[in-house]
């Protein structure tokens, strides 16, 4: 095969001869770069992407940190009176119709909601948590046909 290319070489002109290597010099170049360039710098555009979304979800945790600690920081004060009429009344604030509440305790009270919006209900859980204390002992949620939850949680004082 060698020899049949040098055959054909030598029966081409100088000018011809130049002509075939810069055309084999371009796709050289061409082949390297769509086989060596291209593909690097997709991965490298890649690599920035996944980087700039690893910094965007480190930032958000940071924050949610920040938080967290500014939370514990706070110091949790409880109201005077008991932990059954605490809740009852920061229910009737929230909006939730209580079926039923009994105290456990001295420092515990069980209440069941019949109806309840799950974000709404477990906003309030949250923020008598971080603001009145009191801590969730048990938690028992169940859907309702009407997207609501049926829920029976108790309290303990902090």
């Amino acid at each position: 095969m060698t020899e049949g290319f040098r055959e054909w070489w030598k029966t081409r002109t100088v000018r011809e001869q130049r002509l075939v290597l810069a055309a084999a010099s371009l796709a050289i170049v061409i082949f390297a770069w769509l086989l060596v360039v291209r593909p690097l710098g997709l991965w490298l555009d890649s690599a920035k992407a996944r980087h700039d979304r690893a910094v965007i979800a480190l930032a958000q945790v940071e924050s949610q940190l920040a938080a967290i600690d500014a939370a514990r920081a706070v110091s949790r004060s409880r109201p005077d009176g008991r932990v059954l009429d605490i809740v009852q009344a920061e229910a009737v604030r929230a909006g939730f119709n209580v079926t039923q509440t009994e105290a456990i305790g001295s420092d515990g009270v069980r209440v069941i909601i019949g109806s309840a919006r799950p974000q709404a209900f477990f906003v309030w859980v949250s923020d008598l948590e971080t603001r009145l204390g009191l801590d969730v002992e048990a938690l028992t949620a169940r859907p309702n046909s009407d997207e609501t939850l049926s829920v029976d949680v108790t309290f303990r004082g902090g």
